[in-house]
């Protein structure tokens, strides 16, 4: 058996182990070249990793949220460490030095991670069933607000009788709820949710996210006159025809975020994920508030990217000045 095969055994024993679990790794030859092996051979599980020491510096923004529970056991002795953010667990490995003689040599290390998809919830919401005011996924903004930082809503107008008349359906209570809380924005620089403008006529107020009418009804146009747009939805088809899908966000890695509109209860639809050639997609049957929720926070969820982040955040976008030549600027 080679180093690293052995070494991925090792880390893999270390994950059954619910809490803080460090394993010393045999390694010959050069240690440095044998950590950078052991970080690409992990980086096909659990993506790019953290980078919390180099040169014996460690990140001083650690924190519990960024990493510190695997750094802290070596105080004083890190050369080399690298993590990743796997849901309830820290995973790392690294270059360390012996407390008795100095020498340096390879490590795994797992500690426990709170889980970002219960963190920061409301006061007295400890559990997932209740819909909260009536709305179904009102619990679920709260914690979206709460995880995101954002406690104060935006109060974004929107005239949803005009905005639901020209769609030609009525929208779930939910998105609406959120659309008005968070107004027009990035969540983690990612995901974009479309949204009405609050003015009949000014779409183009926000012209790096797709008004959710426009984008709806000009996608349909679209595929009725092109054949590969429609086939790029199979077995779906799009709104308005019935049951068809409705565009409500976007990633930037051209993800597409649909609800299914079957059934005459928009609260009740599920939401279709889709990468951009449709060969990757996934329905989920919850809110749309709880959707984005679980994106950001939850490793399991389709399409997460929760172990990209340290901490899920919104950043709003700032009206459009069409006489300003200048990038679009973020608000505060």
């Amino acid at each position: 058996m080679d180093d690293i095969t052995d070494h991925l055994h090792r880390v893999d024993a270390l994950l059954a182990h619910p809490a803080l679990c460090i394993v010393r790794l045999p390694a010959s030859g050069d240690l440095g070249a044998a950590h950078r092996r052991l970080v690409e051979a992990l980086r096909p599980r659990w993506g790019s990793s953290r980078n919390l020491a180099t040169g014996g510096f460690v990140d001083p923004t650690l924190d519990e949220g960024r990493g510190l529970p695997l750094a802290a056991p070596f105080a004083g002795r890190v050369v080399e460490l690298c993590g990743w953010a796997v849901g309830e667990r820290w995973i790392g490995c690294g270059i360390v030095r012996d407390d008795d003689d100095g020498a340096p040599y390879l490590v795994a290390v797992t500690a426990h991670r709170a889980d970002p998809a219960t963190a920061c919830l409301p006061a007295g919401d400890a559990d997932d069933s209740g819909a909260g005011d009536g709305v179904p996924g009102t619990r679920w903004l709260q914690r979206l607000a709460a995880v995101t930082g954002r406690p104060r809503s935006r109060q974004w107008p929107v005239d949803w009788p005009s905005a639901e008349a020209r769609l030609g359906t009525a929208l779930p209570a939910d998105y609406r709820n959120l659309a008005e809380y968070f107004g027009p924005g990035t969540f983690a620089g990612f995901l974009d949710v479309f949204l009405p403008s609050p003015v009949s006529g000014s779409d183009d107020l926000f012209p790096n996210v797709p008004c959710l009418v426009k984008n709806a009804r000009g996608l349909a146009e679209l595929a009725a006159v092109q054949a590969g747009i429609a086939d790029l939805h199979h077995p779906y088809r799009l709104h308005p025809a019935p049951g068809g899908l409705l565009p409500w966000a976007g990633s930037v890695q051209a993800d597409q975020f649909y609800w299914l509109t079957e059934g005459a209860d928009p609260n009740r639809w599920p939401v279709i994920a889709r990468n951009e050639d449709g060969d990757r997609q996934a329905r989920f049957d919850g809110s749309t508030a709880e959707f984005v929720h679980r994106l950001l926070t939850d490793h399991r969820h389709p399409f997460s990217i929760s172990e990209l982040l340290d901490r899920p955040d919104f950043e709003p976008y700032e009206p459009h000045d069409p006489c300003d030549t200048s990038e679009d600027l973020r608000l505060p």
